[in-house]
């Protein structure tokens, strides 16, 4: 019985410093595993931050990803999130869908706890797309006056405006590209002119052309008081006019605004006008206390 009594004893220590040593043993390999958490996440992150330099942002939304595998954190998911939004708004303004395109941009702008860097970068792009919208918008417009132009005979007018499109730097890019298309097209549907008069509508806009045969008389002695005969670049006025009035700056938003209002009044040729124009009919409306503008407002005033 006593051989008995000490045969289990035997086994009972037996088995507890089994169970010790397996505890042990599970304790350290938890610990291995949670060290090596810890370096995946860590390097993970700085791969992502190093490609978010390098302005890959899908690479760095790679990273970030495996960041987030390795240890859940909310900068990692925050970095993440905020690189696929740069792709996402990128692909979107490649795509010429500039709505979405800033809603995923506004997003990484707006990112809680995300890179600085990317956060920049947002606003950029954004900036950018305002710039892009604007400028179709012009070309959209241009285009739009040149077909009534051409339907009224005026090709001389509407040649002016559609190659305003297809000189523009960088019109044949991927966001232009298919105004570009347009523009060309009927460009190169008008009737082809003389030398002489190729060479009298060119020095319309870069010369004070007197003489009574050029096409500057011509437009002139054809044009109501509500079109380019109140353009002064039309008339070599090229003053520079400073983008403020009544203490704030006149943003491009105020001079496509501006357009606009021309255009709604009849005024078929605005795309011919610089801004440097409209700004001078901004401050002369404001001058009489008018916020809507007039053709001739853009006249220089003395």
């Amino acid at each position: 019985m006593e051989e008995y009594e000490m045969k289990k004893a035997l086994l009972l220590v037996t088995t507890g410093l089994a169970l010790v040593l397996a505890g042990c043993s599970n304790s350290s390999s938890s610990a291995k595993s949670s060290s090596n958490d810890n370096n995946t996440y860590n390097s993970e992150m700085t791969k992502g931050n190093n490609a978010v330099d390098d302005k890959n942002y899908s690479k760095a939304a790679d990273h970030f990803e495996s960041a987030v595998k390795a240890k859940k954190t909310s900068k990692a998911s925050a970095s993440e999130k905020q690189a696929n939004n740069l792709v996402k708004g990128k692909k979107l303004m490649n795509q010429r869908q500039f709505s979405d395109a800033k809603s995923a941009l506004n997003a990484a702008k707006n990112q809680e706890n995300g890179n600085s860097k990317m956060t920049k970068r947002a606003k950029t792009l954004l900036s950018q797309v305002k710039k892009i919208q604007l400028n179709r918008n012009n070309f959209k417009m241009d285009i739009k006056n040149a077909k009534s132009l051409i339907k009224s005979g005026n090709n001389d007018q509407a040649r002016s405006l559609l190659e305003q499109v297809t000189k523009f730097k960088g019109v044949k890019g991927k966001y232009y590209s298919d105004l570009y298309t347009q523009a060309n097209t009927l460009l190169q549907s008008l009737p082809e002119t003389s030398a002489n008069s190729s060479t009298d509508t060119n020095s319309n806009t870069d010369t004070n052309n007197n003489s009574s045969n050029s096409s500057t008389d011509t437009n002139s002695s054809t044009s109501s008081s509500d079109d380019q005969s109140d353009n002064p670049a039309a008339k070599g006025d090229f003053d520079v006019e400073k983008k403020e009035v009544g203490g704030k700056a006149i943003t491009d938003q105020d001079i496509a605004n501006a357009r606009q209002q021309l255009t709604d009044q009849g005024v078929k040729t605005v795309g011919a006008w610089s801004d440097n124009d409209i700004i001078r009919a901004i401050k002369n409306a404001h001058a009489d206390g008018r916020t809507t503008i007039k053709p001739s407002d853009a006249k220089v005033r003395n």
